[in-house]
This record gives C-alpha cells, sequence and structure tokens, in this order.
C-alpha cells in the first residue's frame, strides 16, 4: 500500500523555486528586448540623457556668442526654432502615417502643455537676452542659473515633489559653485554695456529664473501625459511664431543673403541639436525623472560653456572659478546619487 504524504513543500525548497524563477524571468526579459540596459532604471538614463543634452548647449555656446554679433537676437531665434520646426513637424506626421491612426494624446492638453512650455521657454530667453543690455554677463549668468534654486519650492508647490537631504544638499552645493563660477573673475568689465542699470538688469533677468523655471515645472506635469515629439513641436513652433512676432515689432529685417557662414553655421547647429534633438530628449527624460534632478542637471551648463570656451577659443577660467565648476559637479553628484549612507529613492515621477 502507497502511502500519499501530504506534508506540504520545504521553505527552503519553494525560496529556491523563486529564485530559479525570478532569474528565468530576468533572462526572459533581456532576451525579448535584446539588450541588458534595459535593466538600468528609467531614471539614471533619463539623468544621463539630460547631461548629454548640457554637454550640447555649452558647446553651442560660443558659436551663438558669435553669431548674435552680426545679427539681432529674435531673428536669430526665427532661424534657429525655424529650423528646428522645420525638423519636429514632418517627422511627427511621418509617425502618424505610418501608425495610420490618430494621436492617442488629447489634442486639448497637447495645446495647452505645448503653449505654457513654449510661451516660458520664450520668456526665457527674451527676458536673458533683454537683461545683458542693462546688467554684466556674471550677473545675468548667475540669475540664470538660479532655477536649480527656483525648481525645487516650485516643484513641491504643483507637483507634489519631496526632497531628501542628498538633494537639498546637491541643490545648495550647485547654486554655491554657480556663484563662485559667475564673480570669480574679473571684477571690472573692459566693454561694459552702454546703458548699464544693474538693478533694472537683474530683475529683468530674473524673470528669465522664473520663465526657465517654469518650463521644467511644466513639462514634468504633461510630459508623463503626451507624446514626447508632438509636446516638443508644439513648444518648439510655440517659440517660432512667439520670436517671429518679436523681431517683426521690436527689430529691423536683416538682410540674410549677407549673413556669414559663421551665422548660418549656428543656426543649423543649434537648430538641429541644441533645439530639435535637446528639447525632444528633455520632453522624453522628463518623464522618468523629477523636476528636481533636471534643473541640477541643468545646472551644469555653465560649467560645459566654459570648458568648450577653454577649449575652443581658450577662455581661461580663476581658480576661484573652477572651484565653482567643481562644487557644481559635486552638487549634482550629491543629488542623483545621495550623501554617503543615505538610500536614494526611486526619482521616477
Amino acid at each position: 500500500m502507497w502511502i500519499v504524504s501530504l506534508n506540504p513543500i520545504p521553505r527552503w525548497t519553494s525560496g529556491i523555486l523563486c529564485k530559479i524563477t525570478r532569474k528565468a524571468e530576468t533572462e526572459k526579459r533581456i532576451r525579448r528586448t535584446g539588450k541588458a540596459d534595459r535593466l538600468i532604471p528609467k531614471a539614471r538614463r533619463a539623468e544621463f540623457a539630460l547631461f548629454l543634452v548640457v554637454v550640447v548647449w555649452g558647446a553651442t555656446f560660443v558659436s551663438v556668442q558669435k553669431a548674435i554679433g552680426e545679427i539681432p537676437v529674435h531673428s536669430f531665434h526665427v532661424l534657429r526654432f525655424g529650423v528646428a520646426s522645420l525638423i519636429l513637424l514632418p517627422l511627427l506626421l511621418l509617425r502618424r502615417m505610418r501608425r495610420n491612426q490618430p494621436s492617442k494624446s488629447d489634442p486639448r492638453i497637447l495645446w495647452k502643455a505645448g503653449l505654457l512650455t513654449g510661451l516660458s521657454l520664450w520668456l526665457g530667453y527674451t527676458c536673458q537676452t533683454t537683461g545683458l543690455l542693462y546688467t554684466t554677463p556674471a550677473h545675468s549668468g548667475f540669475l540664470t542659473g538660479l532655477s536649480v534654486v527656483v525648481v525645487p519650492p516650485l516643484a513641491l508647490l504643483f507637483l507634489r515633489e519631496k526632497m531628501n537631504r542628498g538633494v537639498i544638499t546637491g541643490v545648495l552645493l550647485a547654486a554655491s559653485g554657480l556663484g563662485l563660477m559667475t564673480f570669480g573673475g574679473e571684477a571690472q568689465l573692459a566693454d561694459p554695456p552702454a546703458n548699464l542699470d544693474i538693478v533694472r538688469g537683474d530683475m529683468i533677468s530674473f524673470g528669465c529664473t522664473i520663465a526657465f523655471a517654469f518650463q521644467i515645472i511644466f513639462k514634468a506635469r504633461y510630459a508623463s501625459k503626451l507624446s514626447a515629439l508632438a509636446l516638443t513641436t508644439v513648444e518648439i513652433g510655440t517659440v517660432f511664431v512667439l520670436s517671429v512676432i518679436a523681431a517683426l515689432t521690436l527689430e529691423e529685417i536683416p538682410d540674410y543673403s549677407e549673413l556669414s557662414m559663421t551665422v548660418w553655421g549656428a543656426v543649423a547647429l543649434t537648430g538641429v541639436l541644441a533645439t530639435a534633438a535637446a528639447f525632444l530628449i528633455q520632453t522624453w527624460a522628463q518623464k522618468s525623472t523629477t523636476a528636481v534632478s533636471t534643473a541640477v542637471v541643468f545646472a551644469m551648463e555653465p560649467v560645459m560653456a566654459a570648458l568648450f570656451s577653454w577649449w575652443l577659443i581658450g577662455e581661461l577660467l580663476s581658480w576661484t572659478a573652477a572651484s565653482g565648476g567643481v562644487l557644481m559637479i559635486a552638487g549634482m553628484l550629491v543629488a542623483e546619487l545621495g550623501l554617503p549612507g543615505q538610500k536614494k529613492p526611486d526619482t521616477a515621477v
């Protein structure tokens, strides 16, 4: 007579079976995607992509500075954002034709988000440029970079993003480094603005700080709900239209046939890489990371600009300014990796 045992499977056996099952599922997921890097957290991949955007922006700083010496700023933005729009719009239409179905994005939300982010972006560029007519580049650069300090309270207020000690410490380090970097050079200006008015210029430049901060906040709020390509296309198209209006009402229309290859090279570089690609990557990345993390990474732009200025035109930083750059890098690392012994929470939104 056979005796059937009704005893349950031992716990150590079930534990081994669970480990084997999880390992098999992981291997299956890797085979299905064909890429092991799919296992890297989305937030980390997003933040690395944002860092690449900052590198591109830093690399284009010198070419833009040379270009706006030949063409008015709003007219340059017409070309820059016009080129970007000519790239993004056909891509959006082509993708919808291939799918042969309407977009899943709510048109009302898409236009609202695109107009808000586009208006914020245009106001940021406009205030930054106008402020430079009255204040010093150091003051303008510092106030522009202060978005890293403005974004956290806005994110807490509008997005309910919480910050740990590592993020707070990183933001403070980045802001301190920004101050050293922008004011660490010579105090005297060889060629001060003709209409120098520090108070007026700084107030206008601070408007740029607020505008860029809200661009990050609006994108963080809507990016997860919409197609990255669709949102970026409406955003850049909005900046293009506003730039056309500003150029026609505030500037003399330049003779485009007389522009040098320096200007056209800057238009191509900024239109393709620093605008179409960069803002598309920002929209995609902010689906997976927080507004505060985005602001901290973007605070590295002055560091990248300084490095490329040294490499391309031999511009040197003082030791104080270089120390500020080191502090900013440390701030980004602390904000993203956390303080020693601190467990960093998932940053995905």
